[in-house]
């Protein structure tokens, strides 16, 4: 009997409403604006630091936005978004690549209350920014020819073949997924020191 009323209960907890989706939004939206800021900045030292920068700065966002929430598919949700923003820009790849992230991060997030867990927090958070970051390699790998094309139309020469060296030497792109764990963890992290201090006092979660 006690299971079962458990069981409701976590369905009932983890029932997405209006305010939901729209907090998610909103904050989706800041931290598009950020990681568009932050890796319009980084390219120009280095197309591998990008993402852990982005993860970084846009962590402390991300808790607030989790613990706020608190329901299975944050992590899904927000990758489809930002899949979905760079559709509009023709990189259909980033939001094929982002889904299949999304899924594995909600993986990672199965159970109850998990999307307060600092440590799950910063585990599944780390892989969504590999996964962003790995949306320069995959179209590589699968179809280069057409994705070079619709680079070719943003790029000079130089920046085209500096970004084809750093996607297409392993070495490089395991260093570039490691910057971005270690920023997704920094950002977890510090985010939830801003939580305990600042935010929940302020009783915004």
């Amino acid at each position: 009997m006690q299971t079962q009323i458990n069981a409701i209960h976590n369905t009932v907890n983890n029932k997405w409403n209006t305010r939901d989706y729209i907090t998610l939004a909103i904050f989706n939206v800041v931290m598009l604006v950020v990681l568009t800021l932050i890796t319009t900045l980084t390219h120009a030292l280095s197309y591998l630091i990008g993402g852990g920068f982005a993860a970084l700065f846009n962590g402390p966002i991300y808790m607030v936005m989790s613990n706020k929430i608190n329901k299975r598919g944050i992590l899904f949700f927000s990758s489809i978004i930002l899949g979905l923003f760079f559709l509009a820009f023709g990189f259909i790849h980033f939001l094929i690549t982002m889904a299949v992230v999304g899924i594995l991060c909600e993986l990672i997030m199965w159970g109850n209350n998990t999307y307060k867990n600092t440590l799950r927090n910063a585990i599944s958070y780390g892989i969504f920014y590999v996964g962003y970051s790995l949306c320069g390699v995959v179209p590589l790998v699968f179809f280069k020819e057409q994705y070079v094309a619709i680079l070719e139309k943003s790029y000079s020469q130089d920046q085209l073949a500096s970004l084809l060296y750093n996607y297409e030497t392993p070495s490089l792109v395991v260093t570039m997924c490691f910057i971005s764990v270690a920023g997704g963890f920094a950002g977890c992290f510090i985010g939830n020191l801003l939580l305990k201090k600042h935010v929940k006092k302020a009783k915004l979660v």
